[in-house]
């Protein structure tokens, strides 16, 4: 539903970015080439130089890290004030919060005061209960409602059952005792969740200018206080045998807090604590040995290095920016070294890449997302056979070849050396990684071979650590652990490559070879519709497909590419089929009755119209390029007899020519030449092997001299091989069978 406006996006954005594919890009070996190649570089060492170490720009490459082997002693060259980190201070000030106490303010005039009204409320029970004996005509519920307006917290049934005490001093007596002994002793408090923090197990309870200190579970709250109450009153009850229920009906109504949470108290005193935190964990002094050589580096001796380091660094930011930048540059220029390995092999022995900046640009943006997936798994501080280094030269290799594969992984070798503090086990697993999984996927021709690759690339990294660890005094971990880690790390990186393959692909326009077997499929819709709307062409396409393959084979050229071209080359044809002889099953043909530049226009077309299907059904340009090139500019040279014969101007000949370009590749050429060949083989009465070789040659030497040949790095010693390649394609197609004798019907004797 989507596809073809994003096609057409696509299509128009290559367009205005004038986006071409590689044998349309004239390189011209000019200052400005030169330039633009150095500039690429430039930038490239730029970027990886000071983005991949991150915040770690600065730091020597070979400062050691927690775990590392110290190979000498590190002295401090100067005083060395070793500051805590901000965890370390985080987790300081969480032991001071737990270490101070609450600090609860005890209120003596609440306990005063309550014994206070304890005791009146009983003497006012014993005055209204003499009352009640002297004046019995006194109404019980008028004394309550006295004794209620008085203690209005104090239920009714409570009240009138205190009347009839006989001994009041007794309840008040073993109530205050409680009171006093039980809740007043260290203190009530309203609620205990105000002290929200559980950790902190002590509180600090001031009374006045005086303070104690007590265990945060002798507090005890309103709630927890009735439940002493009842337990007090109980055991009471076993003694002297007391009314437990009035007795706790009467206390209850008298418990008040009198601790109060002072919450800017605490606060200031924790302060103060906080305060007492110094920045400063230790200090080296000037000539003491950090770390022994021989010694296992721990994290507290790594911290002493970083902040050495830093002092170290800033010094050199006061002597001026050409010190401060030296690290910087450093890094740079080996970044620039390590790719610049990569761009002279390429100036050297791979031109075809060199001279595209596309490819170029390709290239490293495959180096740029392989960093940026090992910087990513270098943050969690794991091992480094856990590093997907295997990505890149699988990408490499199947966009381009197993060479540029090879020599990138090298590359990226040098470059992780480098910036992993010279780590030279990471090095030689780059090389090895990318050697092996280079010339593993140097011949992928089905997506499913990427399992085979999966296999081989775990494997090799297992093997890998186990020979590297076997060799180690001290290996770098448990080993069943780090054959997990490289298992994983060499799974992960294929899935990457699947991943990211098509994607370079579309954004470059690069055409692999897993692109061109999938095209090569004959159910293609293009060539489906080839097959029933003109089977002519669709047969002659075939033809032409298996003598491009041989011819590419013969040469060393690309025969994938070739044969895919081949098929696709007239599918400009299918619109008007009947238009070209090897559709026409009639007699008469339809050119009879237009006239020569008409004939000759409606042929020239089927080049513009089967570009203009090839980019509705997103066939790659190198693909594309075979319909505009397999007739270069050449003449259509019977129509143009004709048009001379009916006396047209000789000097109109461009009116006949094909739009061209001619072919740019030595594949594009040698379409060129099958499509003409296998056309005219078609006219041969007698196809004997002499006959065929003059055919083949004659058209090779019309090529040759017409100049259509000239664009396309063909030489002479190709087309001889490509003469014999397609010599024995059509000796075969056209030879002879034996003549079967005819069956002889049996005569039967009659006796």
């Amino acid at each position: 539903m989507f596809s073809s406006p994003l096609l057409k996006l696509k299509r128009a954005i290559k367009r205005a970015l004038k986006v071409q594919s590689a044998s349309r890009q004239i390189h011209k070996a000019d200052a400005r080439s030169k330039s633009q190649k150095l500039a690429i570089l430039l930038i490239s060492a730029i970027l990886i130089g000071v983005f991949y170490p991150g915040d770690e720009l600065l730091d020597p490459l070979d400062m050691p890290r927690a775990g590392d082997i110290s190979y000498e002693d590190i002295e401090a060259p100067f005083r060395i004030p070793v500051t805590r980190t901000d965890k370390e201070i985080q987790e300081l000030r969480n032991e001071a919060r737990l270490s101070v106490p609450y600090v609860l303010d005890y209120d003596t005039g609440i306990v005063t005061n309550t014994i206070e009204h304890l005791h009146l409320f009983f003497g006012m029970i014993d005055s209204l209960s003499a009352n009640l004996r002297n004046r019995p005509e006194i109404a019980e519920d008028k004394l309550v409602e006295t004794v209620s307006s008085r203690f209005p917290m104090m239920s009714e049934t409570a009240i009138r059952r205190s009347i009839h005490i006989e001994s009041s001093e007794i309840v008040a007596s073993a109530l205050e005792n409680i009171f006093l002994n039980k809740f007043y002793e260290i203190g009530m408090i309203s609620d205990k969740s105000v002290l929200s923090d559980p950790k902190i197990k002590f509180v600090i309870v001031r009374k006045g200018e005086k303070e104690s200190l007590h265990n945060r579970k002798r507090l005890i709250d309103v709630a927890e206080a009735q439940t002493i109450l009842l337990q007090s009153l109980e055991k009471l009850n076993d003694i002297e045998s007391i009314d437990v229920e009035l007795y706790n009906l009467i206390g209850r109504s008298f418990l008040h807090p009198n601790l109060h949470y002072n919450a800017s108290e605490y606060l200031a005193r924790l302060g103060q604590e906080f305060e007492q935190i110094s920045n400063v964990k230790e200090v080296v002094k000037q000539g003491d040995i950090i770390v022994r050589a021989g010694a296992r580096i721990t994290k507290d001796q790594e911290r002493k290095i970083e902040i050495m380091t830093g002092i170290l660094q800033r010094q050199a930011v006061k002597n001026g920016w050409f010190y401060a930048a030296v690290p910087v540059a450093g890094r740079i220029l080996l970044t620039f070294l390590a790719l610049g390995l990569l761009f002279l092999y390429l100036f050297y022995f791979r031109s075809d890449v060199y001279n595209s900046n596309k490819k170029l640009l390709a290239v490293l943006l495959v180096f740029a997302i392989q960093l940026v997936f090992i910087k990513f798994a270098a943050n969690f501080d794991i091992p480094i056979y856990a590093f997907p280094v295997a990505m890149l030269p699988i990408v490499i290799t199947v966009l381009f070849d197993a060479q540029i594969g090879i020599i990138s992984a090298i590359a990226l070798a040098l470059l992780l050396g480098v910036m992993h503090r010279f780590d030279f086990t990471l090095t030689f697993l780059t090389i090895s990684m990318g050697t092996v999984t280079s010339l593993i996927s140097s011949e992928v021709r089905r997506r499913t071979q990427f399992i085979r690759i999966v296999m081989t690339t775990v494997l090799s990294y297992m093997i890998f650590v186990i020979m590297i660890e076997s060799l180690k005094l001290n290996p770098a971990g448990d080993l069943q652990t780090l054959l997990l880690y490289a298992a994983g790390s060499g799974f992960v990186s294929v899935v990457l490559s699947i991943f990211f393959i098509p994607f370079v692909e579309t954004l470059f326009s690069i055409t692999t070879d897993l692109t061109l077997l999938e095209l090569s499929d004959l159910n293609h819709p293009l060539l489906k519709r080839l097959a029933l709307e003109a089977p002519g062409t669709y047969h002659h396409s075939i033809s032409v497909g298996n003598l491009c393959e041989a011819a590419a084979k013969a040469i060393d050229a690309n025969p994938l590419l070739a044969r895919v071209g081949a098929y696709f080359h007239d599918i400009g044809k299918i619109e008007i089929p009947e238009y070209f002889v090897e559709n026409q099953l009639s007699i008469k043909s339809k050119h009879e009755q237009l006239t020569p530049t008409m004939s000759a226009l409606i042929l020239s077309s089927h080049v513009k119209r089967g570009r203009q299907l090839g980019e509705k059904e997103d066939i790659p340009d190198d693909v594309l390029n075979f319909i505009e090139e397999h007739h270069g500019t050449m003449v259509q040279t019977y129509f143009y007899n004709k048009a001379i014969e009916q006396g047209s101007d000789p000097k109109e000949i461009d009116k006949f020519r094909y739009p061209g370009p001619k072919p740019q590749i030595r594949e594009t050429g040698i379409a060129m030449l099958a499509d003409a060949v296998e056309a005219a083989s078609r006219t041969l009465d007698d196809p004997k092997p002499a006959r065929i070789n003059n055919l083949i040659q004659r058209i090779i030497n019309d090529r040759f001299e017409s100049g259509e040949l000239d664009e396309c790095p063909l030489t002479l010693r190709d087309l001889a091989k490509i003469r014999e390649a397609f010599s024995l394609i059509l000796i075969a197609a056209f030879h002879r069978r034996i003549e079967y004798p005819k069956r002889k019907e049996a005569t039967a004797e009659v006796s």
